[in-house]
């Protein structure tokens, strides 16, 4: 049978090049006033600004709304056009009465032939996700089968047809979707905001000048009582061995992929690193790194070091109590100068101790606990710095092994190469990432409010993840105590509950 031909479409005029177009009178007029497009999402942002923002007043504790004008001139848009968006409010964030929202029909409505066996099947649905059963289109099968030999036993179970066509009609109706399993977070619990707002709040009220403090009087500053080089934030992460491995290139198509794998028990001798950086982008402390192990018999091993890296040895390889004190009187203090200081630490056993917490007093640095399960919010090492600084020691440990020329070689280098080949990536990435990638750090101390004018007019500028138009508000409300959170574990704050990733769906 010959194919079937459609007819073919006529083909339109062409195009007329600029040099033969004719220019009328009309266009040669001037433009009395300009033509101006604004998203719905520029509407929306405006609008948002002129309902949560707030402006300081002179007398302290109190503060208003902006006016249409301040948004116009923030926002450079004309003050007429941001007063027809105020009064069509409702119908641009699309939960008014005539927004197109509420006006449009579901697209996935469509008639049902079975609404009690469909009603059935999705109380089935919610208790089984309910009690955290994995749900998939299998389950729908058998089970949409079973219901409806249970609700129609008179008919012939032939009569309903599990097609994609029902299916597909069936999880729009009832609004079901197929979703990747994650242990991280797609939204922030409720109970978090409060505790970031009030992080927030408490690092704003311990940014203000205090008067009897004599380099608050003499020295200021636009972000509070403290310089950006006394604006720290330390973390530690664990670095293993074999860090390198679980993931390789390979070409498409083959099932199996192998690779080489390390001395026995390489992956679980762990070294833990230790970052400390300032808002100024500047490294006043060098990074730190602590072996598991008693740093005994060494020899000249630690001469081959990297200059410019700190290293200890301890049996759990984590920053115990004494060391950390250790660390604040011989790595920290002598940075500062004596200058107030404002510390922002996640809350660990090892950095709240009496001791730790009276040197601190003494050296004149507030610390800042990051709430427990927070880590991933507001820690700024953990937000914008960790991931692109080992990306960098990766690559710098990739090309210390082309530089041994045999990937066999490498594999036989003792654990005190190990040691000594760790600490030279680590100094020259952390070095290299404050030259290649220093304004990160400034900008990350931004995000989460560390370093932003203390009147507020940069509180735009806040970007915590989870939270859209986030605002500090008035610091001087109390809504409770950081320190009272409880306690993270002593060996390392891995919890990944509230990482997010994008809530798109996989259909």
């Amino acid at each position: 049978m010959a194919p079937i031909r459609t007819a073919r479409k006529r083909r339109g005029p062409k195009a007329k090049p600029i040099s033969k177009r004719i220019l009328t009178e009309r266009h040669t007029n001037s433009i009395i006033r300009p033509e101006c497009t604004y998203s719905r999402r520029q509407k929306v942002r405006v609008l948002v600004f002129l309902e949560h923002h707030r402006i300081p007043q002179k007398r302290a504790g109190y503060f208003r709304k902006p006016t249409q004008k301040e948004a116009g001139e923030i926002y450079k848009i004309p003050q007429r056009t941001i007063s027809v968006w105020v009064s069509q409010k409702d119908l641009i964030e699309g939960v008014g009465i005539n927004a197109q929202a509420s006006t449009q029909e579901s697209s996935t409505a469509s008639r049902c032939w079975w609404p009690g066996l469909e009603q059935r099947l999705y109380d089935d649905f919610i208790e089984s996700r309910q009690q955290g059963r994995i749900v998939r289109r299998g389950w729908f099968l058998v089970q949409a089968g079973f219901r409806f030999r249970e609700l129609y036993p008179t008919v012939n179970p032939e009569v309903f047809q599990f097609s994609n066509g029902w299916f597909q009609g069936f999880l729009g109706r009832h609004r079901i979707s197929l979703w990747c399993i994650t242990k991280k977070a797609q939204k922030v619990p409720t109970e978090y905001q409060s505790l970031v707002i009030n992080w927030l709040r408490f690092n704003r009220r311990n940014s203000q000048p205090r008067p009897a403090s004599f380099f608050d009087m003499v020295l200021s500053h636009a972000v509070g009582r403290f310089e950006e080089s006394n604006i720290c934030n330390l973390d530690e992460t664990p670095i293993p061995f074999e860090y390198l491995e679980g993931k390789t290139y390979n070409t498409i198509g083959q099932k199996t992929i192998w690779a080489k794998a390390g001395q026995n028990g390489w992956d679980k001798r762990q070294a833990s690193l230790v970052l400390c950086i300032f808002a100024d982008g500047i490294p006043w402390v060098p990074p730190m790194i602590i072996f598991r192990g008693k740093g005994e018999r060494l020899g000249r091993e630690r001469s081959d070091y990297h200059p410019g890296v700190e290293v200890e040895f301890n049996e759990k390889a984590y920053m115990n109590d004494s060391l950390f004190l250790r660390y604040i009187e011989e790595q920290l203090v002598p940075v500062l100068g004596g200058r107030p200081t404002l510390f922002a630490i996640d809350l660990m056993g090892s950095h709240k101790t009496p001791a730790v917490l009276e040197k601190l007093r003494a050296n004149n640095i507030t610390p800042s606990l990051i709430p427990a399960r927070c880590t991933s919010l507001i820690q700024l090492l953990d937000v914008s710095v960790n991931k692109p600084f080992k990306e960098i020691m990766w690559e710098l440990t990739d090309n210390v092994i082309f530089e041994v020329e045999s990937l066999e070689t490498f594999w036989k280098w003792s654990v005190s190469h190990r040691r000594i080949l760790t600490t030279s990536c680590v100094g020259d990435a952390y070095y290299r990432f404050h030259i290649e990638k220093g304004d990160i750090i400034q900008r990350v101390f931004r995000k989460v409010g560390l370093s932003l004018p203390i009147d507020g007019s940069c509180d735009l500028e806040l970007d915590i993840k989870g939270f859209s138009g986030i605002q500090i508000g008035n610091w001087r409300e109390d809504q409770g105590c950081v320190n009272e959170i409880s306690t993270i574990s002593d060996i390392h704050d891995n919890d990944e509950s509230i990482e997010f990733v994008d809530s798109t769906e996989l259909l």
